[in-house]
């Protein structure tokens, strides 16, 4: 899962991803979704190049799992 977790996840034109915390964002023209994540795990929204990254605090084999699901599930509510 770790290498899944590692991809950043592009963000389309007129979809907005907002960070707050522990509590992701995303809203666009079909509706609004709020995830909150682990604690083990850092997302960060890059307005300029248009994607979020996901980082883990360690290489723990559950915290790599929980990595990939986060950054999959937030690719998901995205699209």
């Amino acid at each position: 899962m770790s290498r899944i977790g590692k991809k950043p996840v592009s963000i389309p034109s007129g979809v907005k991803v907002g960070v707050s915390q522990r509590e992701i964002t995303v809203e666009g023209k079909l509706g609004k979704l709020v995830y909150t994540h682990r604690p083990e795990i850092t997302v960060e929204v890059n307005d300029d190049a248009k994607h979020v990254v996901c980082t883990r605090t360690s290489d723990q084999r559950e915290v790599r799992a929980y990595h990939g699901l986060t950054r999959a599930l937030i690719q998901n509510m995205i699209v």
